[in-house]
């Protein structure tokens, strides 16, 4: 072998070491960013409720705000007119949010404006309550101490009924009736967060 040829293989074997050594800290460096963007930076499973009555997912926000855990939270956001849409679990960081002027005194809203805000809250709650309470009234109505009326379907010819799925009706009964009921539970929770 010439020393042309040594020095050429020797050369090459260089550069694919280089370049190995290149590939693997390139993945390295990928596992690293993949494994940290897949540590929860948001809980989609979670709704937390924020002392500033803000609602989010967003776990470094949740830490930041001392945020507390709703239960059973289906939560619909509605946005003021004159406000944007926030979105939840963004998980941007305050510097990539909008140019709003940053601090606690800016951020405050005026005391009106808040019993406004919280006057507006507890009439929807209660609204919301009534509507709990009838529904929970004609559900107990109907359900009739675990004893409802049999269905037309229900019944055989020849007067018997269909045991099976009278049965399974009466269970789906009961478990709508204390859905409805943690339902109620719930906004009571809600409506003692808003002084009247």
């Amino acid at each position: 072998m010439t020393p042309f040829a040594r020095l050429s293989v020797c050369l090459t074997d260089r550069s694919a070491a280089r370049s190995a050594a290149r590939f693997a800290a390139a993945t390295a460096f990928a596992g690293l960013a993949f494994a940290s963007a897949a540590q929860a930076q948001t809980d989609p499973q979670r709704v937390y409720r924020c002392p500033d009555n803000s609602y989010t997912n967003d776990l470094s926000e949740v830490k930041a705000k001392n945020c507390k855990l709703i239960d059973n939270a289906n939560v619909s956001i509605l946005s003021s007119p004159g406000m944007p849409p926030k979105v939840i679990g963004s998980g941007s960081k305050p510097s990539e949010r909008s140019a709003a002027p940053s601090g606690n005194a800016d951020a405050r809203v005026a005391p009106s404006t808040q019993k406004e805000r919280d006057q507006e809250a507890r009439r929807i709650l209660e609204q919301e309550l009534q509507q709990q309470q009838a529904r929970l009234e004609q559900q107990l109505k109907d359900y009739n101490n675990g004893q409802p009326a049999y269905l037309p379907s229900e019944r055989i010819a020849g007067g018997g009924v269909k045991g099976g799925e009278y049965a399974q009706r009466v269970a789906t009964m009961k478990d709508q009736i204390a859905m409805t009921q943690a339902n109620i539970a719930a906004l009571q929770r809600e409506l003692q967060k808003y002084p009247q």
